[in-house]
């Protein structure tokens, strides 16, 4: 680590304390927060992430499902559902209900669960091109929009990956960059790579690789060990840490992604 000075190491103690975890006094001031998740039959995840948002004390949350999950989740007015196509998954139907959640949200996750589909990819990638919120990703999310990256990756909007290291791959892949990231490559590859990625294009990652969660934005890099977040490896992905990455960026907007990211790698 000492040849890179791009890199930093947060261990038990903060690395930037000046980043609010406590939500604000007043609700009005703690955020919207969108979810957009789930296929028929699977809507784990975007549960999960809804409960993590009321824990944490988002001001608001609403999520957005596919209409094949009418009949399998509790009617509420946070839940709002888009027309699926066939299969029960979002079908090019559902984009103008997305999209009209998005006008009200501050912050987007897209947690996944969306199942393979070929029309939903082209949804999800057409909605990352169209919407100028900051969007968060995860899970099959990612795998989506891969193909589309070429479009997306030029988006305005603040863009933030919680991306395992195989779809870092793929990604990379995707938009032929001349560097290639291998599931056996030491920590400090993957971390030279990640710097000079993040150097061309203008998202936020945050992977897993060697007992380590690396964060990379604009070249700047932060690593610490999982065994320091309470997290296990399963459970990085589950709906909650990311959450907790877009709650505090709306919490701290004048802070930058790299710093509120790594900040909620502590949150308990």
């Amino acid at each position: 680590m000492a040849d890179f000075d791009y890199w930093q190491r947060q261990g038990a103690e903060k690395l930037f304390p000046e980043v609010d975890t406590m939500r604000p006094e007043q609700r009005r001031f703690a955020g919207k927060l969108l979810l957009i998740g789930g296929n028929k039959g699977m809507f784990f995840t975007v549960a999960n992430a809804m409960q993590e948002a009321g824990k944490i004390g988002v001001g608001e949350c609403r999520a957005v499902m596919p209409d094949s999950l009418k009949n399998m989740v509790p009617s509420t007015p946070d839940i709002y559902f888009a027309e699926s196509e066939v299969s029960g998954a979002f079908g090019q139907k559902s984009l103008p209900e997305m999209l009209r959640q998005a006008e009200w949200a501050d912050a987007i996750i897209l947690v996944g669960d969306l199942g393979k589909n070929g029309e939903t990819s082209i949804v999800m990638a057409e909605f990352l091109n169209r919407v100028d919120r900051p969007i968060y990703l995860t899970r099959d999310a990612i795998d989506a929009v891969t193909a589309d990256a070429t479009n997306w990756s030029m988006r305005d909007a603040r863009t933030i990956l919680l991306a395992s290291l195989p779809q870092l791959q793929k990604l990379l892949r995707s938009l032929y960059y001349p560097k290639v990231i291998t599931l056996s490559m030491p920590t400090n590859q993957l971390v030279e790579t990640l710097h000079k990625f993040t150097l061309t294009y203008e998202m936020t990652i945050v992977t897993f690789h060697n007992e380590q969660l690396i964060v990379a934005q604009n070249g700047e890099i932060i690593s610490m060990g999982i065994k320091d977040t309470g997290y296990a490896p399963i459970s990085l992905f589950n709906g909650s840490l990311i959450v907790k990455m877009a709650t505090l960026g709306i919490w701290n907007l004048e802070k930058t992604d790299l710093k509120t990211v790594t900040s909620a790698l502590m949150m308990k």
